[in-house]
């Protein structure tokens, strides 16, 4: 596997080509070796256009959504809730988010300027690797989202699954992602309420939840939230973005603002969400810690890796959020 990474910047093809030459090429040499290797080849493939987003997506999406489903106060319509039961709910959750995750990332990562923002950003994604070329992952892309919608009706969830088809065209195929940083924002937010909202009725195991109006409004302020740091994620991607001619936070006001930004938002949202369920002095504790943590990384560790492990903290410090309804 070793051998595909080192030829990702092969940019005749990328740029300017939709040939299958290279990627059956190699599928040939793994046909030679058998059947086994075929399908770790195929296999890893799915991984690599998923990676990125399972780091930062599935833990805290499943934790997210087994909260959600055991607290009277977001969705109190749902099944009794016993202990043992947390497991399955887990597997549910963490089978809905990876099979519905799997079309929404090739849809990203197909077209021709996200291939060349890859090519600098993320060589090793399956496309500009040249695992597999842009006509077969646009058509692994209907299959897959054919899947999701087969996966959905039986977990739940359906709803959450339509809407990201819609908001995956506008982000990618209309340049919803493209067009500003706002607007890039926004959209994320958008795809983060879909999570929230399907991930808690699969757990539940429901298709349609009433959820309560104080439900709603943590939605809300999660909302608010990922709107007004969500940009942290483009801090590492700034070359490649710009590159491509995409429009994001940092390049619009400049990365020292927008470092600026989330450090002094997350310390705000640590205390307005703890406020939101009425803690006493222990709620504020984790979330104002792991906020900390974070503006001083924002400032003392400004490397594209070191930016990247930020990004990860970040998360730890919404599912810190995540937690508050309990």
């Amino acid at each position: 596997m070793s051998t595909t990474i080192t030829e990702t910047k092969t940019i005749p093809f990328i740029l300017h080509s939709t040939s299958h030459s290279a990627p059956r090429t190699k599928l040939r040499v793994l046909h030679q070796r058998g059947h086994h290797s075929i399908l770790l080849y195929h296999v890893r493939t799915l991984y690599l256009f998923m990676a990125s987003d399972l780091k930062t997506s599935l833990l805290p999406n499943i934790i997210f959504g087994i909260i959600g489903s055991i607290s009277p106060v977001i969705a109190p319509s749902t099944e009794t809730f016993s202990p043992m039961a947390i497991p399955l709910r887990a597997i549910r959750v963490a089978l809905y988010i990876i099979i519905n995750l799997l079309p929404l990332t090739i849809a990203n990562q197909r077209l021709p300027h996200a291939i060349r923002e890859d090519a600098i950003n993320k060589p090793w994604r399956p496309l500009p690797a040249r695992r597999i070329s842009p006509a077969e992952a646009h058509e692994l892309m209907l299959t897959t989202y054919v899947v999701a919608g087969a996966v959905s009706a039986v977990l739940g969830g359906m709803r959450s699954y339509l809407a990201c088809i819609v908001l995956a065209y506008c982000y990618n195929s209309l340049g919803g992602a493209d067009v500003s940083g706002a607007v890039r924002n926004l959209m994320n937010v958008s795809f983060y309420m879909c999570a929230m909202v399907g991930t808690i009725e699969v757990a539940a195991g429901s298709q349609s939840i009433a959820f309560s109006g104080t439900a709603w409004a943590w939605f809300a302020v999660i909302g608010a939230v990922v709107l007004t740091t969500v940009h942290i994620q483009d801090l590492p991607d700034q070359e490649g973005d710009a590159a491509r001619g995409r429009r994001t936070i940092p390049l619009e006001i400049g990365d020292r603002w927008a470092r600026w930004s989330v450090a002094v938002l997350d310390l705000v949202w640590s205390i307005a969400a703890p406020m939101f369920w009425h803690k006493g002095a222990a709620g504020y504790i984790l979330p104002m810690g792991l906020a900390a943590v974070v503006a001083v990384r924002l400032f003392r560790n400004r490397s594209v890796t070191e930016d990247k492990a930020t990004l990860m903290i970040w998360n730890l410090w919404m599912v810190s959020l995540y937690f508050l309804p309990l």
